[in-house]
């Protein structure tokens, strides 16, 4: 049975209101099973393209919903991952029931961490350096390429963030890119302070970071006078074989 999800956004054509708008409906498919949800938002028909599957144009309504679209797509397929991983198998209907449990709007750590960035850089020679912009801007392209990578997505819900999440983002730095532990130390203290910020803001409850230990460069300091006390000993004790 194949387990390919596959998303497609429509208009509902036979409830076009007078200000020229109509609903705008989802389809999940999986293999043969089909689930259809609403999107909960209302669109101009003028603006809908219905081969790309959004709105037209930079208009400032065309952008919102556009981004809600994303979003939407971004959790249907957090939760597809999700419920593939812990039993192998999956109907539309299942994803639909878990990604109507929570809003469509819900927040997301990529998301959430590029609008921060892009704050931060307005700041930028007001009350914060461009080399600290520059390297939350390094920090938050490796969390992309991570969610990419392990996921298969483009960005991934606060909700579904977990230790094995940090672990894992650990493991890629230190394993698979081999970056020193002091450069993987700032990364995830950049993607740490995202989760307070959210935590703070009551997007998220619950740490995902609880339990993470990081492990650091361990350095070795040598008192060197001990040292030099070591090799006079040395010294002494040859030159007292030879005399004897």
């Amino acid at each position: 049975m194949q387990t390919n999800l596959k998303l497609l956004f429509y208009l509902k054509r036979t409830e076009v209101k007078q200000d020229g708008t109509c609903p705008l409906m989802g389809r999940i498919t999986i293999g043969k099973t089909v689930a259809q949800f609403s999107a909960k938002l209302t669109v101009p028909l003028f603006l809908w393209d219905a081969r790309a599957g959004k709105l037209s144009g930079k208009s400032k309504q065309a952008v919102e919903i556009n981004q809600a679209l994303d979003r939407i797509n971004v959790s249907i397929h957090s939760h597809y991952l999700q419920i593939m991983g812990l039993k192998g198998r999956i109907t539309a209907t299942e994803v639909k029931n878990a990604f109507q449990g929570i809003a469509s709007a819900q927040e997301t750590l990529v998301n959430y961490f590029a609008r921060h960035n892009e704050e931060f850089g307005k700041r930028v020679g007001i009350n914060r350096e461009a080399s600290t912009a520059e390297q939350y801007n390094i920090s938050l392209n490796h969390l992309i390429r991570f969610i990419g990578k392990k996921y298969k997505v483009s960005d991934i819900p606060f909700s579904k963030l977990d230790l094995s999440f940090i672990e894992s983002f650990d493991f890629y730095l230190r394993v698979e890119l081999q970056r020193m532990p002091q450069t993987i130390l700032g990364i995830v203290r950049h993607v740490r302070k995202m989760i307070k910020l959210a935590i703070g803001e009551g997007i998220i409850t619950c740490d995902p970071f609880e339990g993470y230990t990081p492990v650091m460069e361990r350095k070795v300091y040598v008192c060197v006078q001990s040292i030099i006390r070591e090799i006079s000993n040395i010294k002494s004790y040859v030159i007292y074989l030879k005399i004897n």
